[in-house]
């Protein structure tokens, strides 16, 4: 098995805050960890960081959520203002393949692609998907997407 690069297998690591958001198997194992519990007030269903950097400088907002477990949503914060999905899509797979190298998946399943990079049960998956519009979504799990290959 290749190395797990940023300390992935850890969890995920944010450089600007210097803390490693460990995987988790409920979100109040991670509560706190300076997420923004969402909604404010009552019972947290998710955890919020508007600005943070991961994977050597990228800049991102990452969402947990409880029925993810073991999951984190991120929001690349693009230099580059995309006018579509698939610019922006392009635009991130350019800066992840740049950091990981060439993705151990990379597939169109109905006319949506999708690329991934694999580390053992740790994955990386950046995908176009669509509710109610297109869009980029990215997201870096352990034990949640299997290899297919």
């Amino acid at each position: 098995m290749k190395p797990v690069p940023y300390k992935l297998s850890e969890g995920l690591y944010l450089e600007s805050s210097g803390k490693i958001l460990p995987w988790y198997k409920s979100l109040h194992q991670i509560t706190k960890m300076g997420g923004k519990p969402l909604p404010e007030k009552g019972k947290t269903n998710q955890l919020f960081w508007k600005q943070e950097t991961i994977f050597g400088g990228m800049n991102v907002s990452i969402q947990a959520m409880q029925q993810g477990n073991g999951i984190f949503f991120l929001s690349p914060k693009n230099k580059d203002n995309a006018d579509s999905a698939e610019t922006e899509y392009e635009q991130v797979k350019h800066e992840l393949v740049s950091k990981f190298g060439a993705p151990d998946e990379a597939v169109e399943k109905d006319g949506y692609p999708y690329t991934r990079w694999f580390w053992g049960d740790v994955c990386l998956s950046l995908t176009i998907a669509e509710r109610f519009m297109d869009y980029v979504a990215l997201s870096v799990s352990n034990g949640v997407i299997k290899n297919a290959l």
